[in-house]
C-alpha cells in the first residue's frame, strides 16, 4: 500500500510548537524519534473547508445530499440529521492527533432519546471500503464515554482494562459538560495507541491488528462541531 505524506493534499502548512505535554512527559518518550525542542504539527482542517478530505453518507463518496457536512465560521459542523463521515484523503502511521470538539444542542431520530455520539476511526486502511463503519479502531466520542476503544469489523487488540465484546472500557472520566470545548488525543506507534480526554490517559491497546490508514470522524444523528485536527509524525 502506497503511504501518503502529512503534506499531500490538505494543501496545509506545519507550524512550529513546544512538544505537547502528554510526550515530554510520556513513560516511553524514546519512541518518538522525531522530537526536539520545538516540533512541526500539521492541522488537517485548515479553517475554510474540507480540503484532504472527503465525505461518505448513505449516498456514497461526497454526496452530501442532505447537506449534513458543513464548514462555518472556522468550524467543521456536522449538523447530526444523518449518519456518516468525513475521512482523510491521505493515511496515516506513527503519529500524535489531537482534536477538540463539542456538543451542539440538536439530536434526531432514531437516536434523539440517545446520548450525542461520534467518534474518531483510525487505521481504516485503503484497502478497505467505505461502509457505515469501516474497519478500523474507534476512539469513541460519546457524551459520558470518551475515550473508549471500539474495535470496528474485525479488528483486534489487547488491553490490560475491562473489555465488553469488542469495546474496551474506559478507565476514568474527564469529560467536559454541556456544549464545553474537549480536547481528545490519540498517540499511534506500530501497534500501539493511547486515548487521552483532556489531557489524562484513560485507555490504552497494544497488538493491534491495524497500524496504519486514514482517519474520519464520525456523524451519528447528533450535532457536533470540530474547531482543530492536528497531526505530528512520531517516527
Amino acid at each position: 500500500m502506497l503511504f501518503l505524506g502529512i503534506f499531500a493534499s490538505a494543501n496545509i502548512c506545519a507550524k512550529k510548537i513546544p512538544v505537547p505535554k502528554i510526550l515530554e512527559e510520556h513513560r516511553d518518550r524514546s519512541l518518538f524519534t522525531k522530537l526536539k525542542n520545538k516540533v512541526e504539527i500539521t492541522p488537517l482542517f485548515n479553517g475554510k473547508n474540507l480540503d484532504g478530505w472527503y465525505i461518505f453518507s448513505k449516498y456514497g463518496v461526497n454526496n452530501d445530499a442532505e447537506k449534513a457536512f458543513k464548514v462555518e465560521n472556522g468550524l467543521i459542523h456536522l449538523t447530526g440529521e444523518s449518519m456518516g463521515y468525513i475521512c482523510t484523503e491521505d493515511s496515516y502511521r506513527n503519529y500524535y492527533l489531537r482534536v477538540v470538539f463539542r456538543w451542539g444542542e440538536k439530536k434526531y431520530p432514531p437516536r434523539q432519546d440517545h446520548r450525542r455520539d461520534s467518534g474518531i476511526l483510525y487505521h481504516f486502511s485503503a484497502t478497505e471500503k467505505d461502509q457505515i463503519w469501516p474497519k478500523s479502531v474507534e476512539c469513541q466520542i460519546q457524551e459520558e464515554d470518551c475515550g473508549d476503544y471500539w474495535l470496528v469489523e474485525g479488528v483486534t487488540a489487547d488491553s490490560p482494562n475491562r473489555r465488553i465484546d469488542n469495546r474496551i472500557v474506559r478507565t476514568a472520566y474527564f469529560e467536559n459538560p454541556g456544549q464545553e470545548w474537549n480536547t481528545i488525543e490519540v498517540i499511534c506507534i506500530d501497534n500501539k495507541s493511547e486515548h487521552y480526554v483532556n489531557g489524562h490517559l484513560v485507555n490504552q491497546a497494544e497488538n493491534l491488528s491495524a497500524s496504519e490508514g486514514k482517519i474520519l470522524l464520525q456523524l451519528e444523528c447528533a450535532e457536533i462541531f470540530y474547531k482543530t485536527i492536528e497531526l505530528l509524525p512520531l517516527k
